[in-house]
């Protein structure tokens, strides 16, 4: 062997390893990549599947509370409803007369003296 075919075999096996070293390298990166975007779809895809849950119970919880506060509205007015009978002229009338009360014919007012009185012990 001469040294030129020597020095020509050494700079192949040079190009070779370092054109491997290049292709496992790429493979990593690649490999690495492929790990990056497999790990943010399942965490993207986590966050979607809990803000879709959570989207979904408020709506529940808020449906719940328009029933609620409809059958509060329903009540509210029925209440109402029923306090102006019984505040009605005719129904007092006659809780006067089943409670036995006389009809004031006459009012009269009682006014005191404005007096400044302190008690001492």
């Amino acid at each position: 062997m001469t040294v030129a075919s020597l020095v020509h075999s050494n700079v192949v096996r040079s190009h070779r390893s370092v054109y491997g070293t290049g292709l496992r390298e790429q493979k990593k990166a690649r490999k690495c990549t492929a790990c990056v975007l497999v790990l943010f779809i399942f965490v993207f895809g986590f966050l979607y599947v809990f803000a879709t849950n959570s989207i979904a119970a408020k709506g529940y919880k808020i449906r719940s509370l328009s029933k609620q506060v409809g059958e509060l509205e329903s009540t509210n007015k029925d209440l109402q409803v029923e306090i102006s009978g019984l505040n009605s002229v005719n129904i007092l009338e006659a809780k006067v007369g089943q409670l036995e009360m006389i009809r004031v014919s006459k009012m009269e007012y009682v006014s005191l003296p404005r007096t400044s009185a302190m008690l001492v012990k």
